[in-house]
């Protein structure tokens, strides 16, 4: 049986309301860098790595879709998952859950990169080796549905002019 992605949980503040009475859509970004920062400080990156390598990892791409309001109060959980990787590159997804409840994912290219030199750089062999463990582990997970989504109007959506 593959492993379960990674699991993180954040519960919405009053502060990330808006005039809607929902979560606004900038705190979506926020909840999931928080889990995102959880997750590669599972496997030997975060704060102190960066302190003591001068290496980390920038996001170069997000797409996040929106299926449910998030509301104050609510108990998120942020699950993480390895699509893909190679020596420099690893491509992330996420979603975020009210209990079984979908309400929002997010798939991310991320790129580690060397502080000093502000350009992409190769992971080392030891956190190589753990995104290998973890997309392995991960491989026999279904396809995520909302991952590879692209932005567009579709052709047969018809238009008023009113």
């Amino acid at each position: 049986m593959p492993a379960a992605p990674k699991s993180f949980e954040i519960t919405v503040p009053p502060a990330w309301l808006d005039y809607n009475n929902h979560m606004n859509v900038a705190y979506y970004s926020l909840a999931f860098d928080e889990a995102g920062e959880a997750f590669v400080k599972s496997f030997g990156m975060g704060l102190e790595y960066t302190q003591r390598t001068q290496n980390s990892w920038m996001v170069l791409e997000a797409h996040l879709t929106y299926q449910n309001e998030a509301r104050l109060g609510d108990v998120l959980r942020i699950e993480t998952r390895v699509l893909d990787f190679n020596k420099k590159l690893a491509h992330l997804y996420q979603e975020m859950f009210r209990g079984d409840q979908l309400l929002a994912t997010q798939e991310q290219m991320t790129l580690h990169v060397s502080l000093e030199t502000r350009r992409g750089a190769s992971f080392p062999p030891d956190i190589l080796a753990q995104l290998k463990v973890l997309h392995a582990e991960q491989a026999g997970l279904s396809a995520p549905s909302h991952a590879g989504r692209r932005i567009g109007i579709r052709k047969a959506d018809t238009r008023s002019d009113t």
